[in-house]
């Protein structure tokens, strides 16, 4: 196995990651699926490696918890740690207005081979919370019954994919620094 923590400390792998960012990578926050999820998101690109789902429970209009299970980067795990933390506790309003700065900014920075790594948690957020606030309408709207049978009729019509969305073109920058360090 390689050893991350030396080679971004060392900025063999593309940059040096601040102290927020190896923390945030060592010991993720949130990691998991939420059982009965109020939202569920898939974003990213299987083919590179690098995707992302975010389940998310509500009460009210409130995120009252969010959990992640990612395949990717360290900067992917950083990243989408940090955005969790970010949106726990938080409105719908303000978790929609989540951006990849947002993200950025509360990991002091990252490098630029990783930035577009900040992209998938915030994209996958956005589509858990479409997905929660869709439910919540076909349910209120009396299109659904309960959570069951909505999962039914989004499975069967395939609405709100999960995968492979547009929007994650890595050219695989990522995974290599600037000595071809992986």
């Amino acid at each position: 196995m390689q050893d991350w923590k030396a080679q971004y400390e060392s900025g063999k792998a593309g940059g040096r990651y601040s102290q927020e960012v190896l923390d945030h990578f060592q010991n993720p926050r949130n990691v998991g699926r939420i059982e009965d999820p109020d939202g569920v998101g898939v974003y990213g690109d299987p083919s590179c490696g690098d995707y992302l789902e975010v389940t998310l429970k509500l009460e009210g209009d409130v995120v009252s918890d969010v959990r992640f299970l990612v395949h990717g980067c360290p900067g992917a795990i950083s990243t989408s740690s940090a955005m969790t933390c970010l949106v726990k506790g938080k409105s719908l309003l303000n978790a929609l207005e989540l951006t990849d700065d947002d993200v950025v900014s509360c990991l002091g920075g990252i490098p630029a081979n990783k930035r577009h790594c900040s992209l998938l948690g915030v994209s996958a957020l956005r589509l858990a919370l479409a997905d929660a606030i869709l439910m919540q309408s076909c349910i209120e709207q009396g299109l659904v019954k309960d959570k069951e049978a909505y999962r039914k009729l989004k499975a069967e019509q395939g609405f709100l994919p999960e995968l492979g969305q547009p929007g994650h073109a890595c050219d695989g920058s990522c995974e290599k620094g600037e000595n071809g360090i992986q």
